[in-house]
């Protein structure tokens, strides 16, 4: 039994060794493990043309913005935000982590058509699909997808 708790306490400090020294998100190779605590992650202003201000991205891991490869990222959505339609050239693929999400798919902007997600909910939006929507209540989302990640207009492709 001590063997086991030795091992295991040995395990756990390793892990939050290598958790603490990365303190900020940075692309790593495909075949490397990393690990990001929720407390390491700085979140910035993302701000997109048509977009209200407000909003807050953070990196967990990869490069969103390069020309490829994986990435992960963490968006913060203030109490009633809402965003216009839009939509993005690549798959992407979205976990609910708090609040409450609306969504709707479309450019129609219909109030009727937005649905709720909450906390653990997973959605998947395949490239090009306009959709709209925004939150209930402070509300944070990760997403992750195939870099590069994009936010175009659906009326306006910008």
């Amino acid at each position: 039994m001590l063997r086991i708790t030795t091992f295991l306490l040995a395990f756990f400090a390793g892990i939050s060794t290598v958790a603490r020294a990365q303190d900020t998100p940075t692309a790593v190779a495909a075949d490397v493990h990393s690990f990001t605590l929720a407390s390491a992650l700085t979140y910035e202003p993302l701000e997109v043309p048509g977009f209200d201000p407000g909003l807050q991205l953070a990196v967990v891991h990869g490069n969103p913005m390069g020309e490829s490869g994986d990435y992960t990222v963490r968006l913060i959505l203030p109490a009633g935000y809402r965003f216009p339609p839009h939509y993005h050239p690549m798959p992407e693929n979205l976990t609910v982590l708090r609040g409450m999400f609306l969504i709707a798919m479309g450019t129609d902007q219909n109030p009727d058509a937005i649905e709720e997600y909450g906390p653990g909910a997973f959605l998947y939006f395949p490239p090009e699909q306009p959709h709209y929507g925004g939150a209930e209540g402070e509300t944070e989302v990760q997403l992750h997808g195939e870099a590069p990640f994009k936010i175009l207009l659906a009326n306006t492709g910008t």
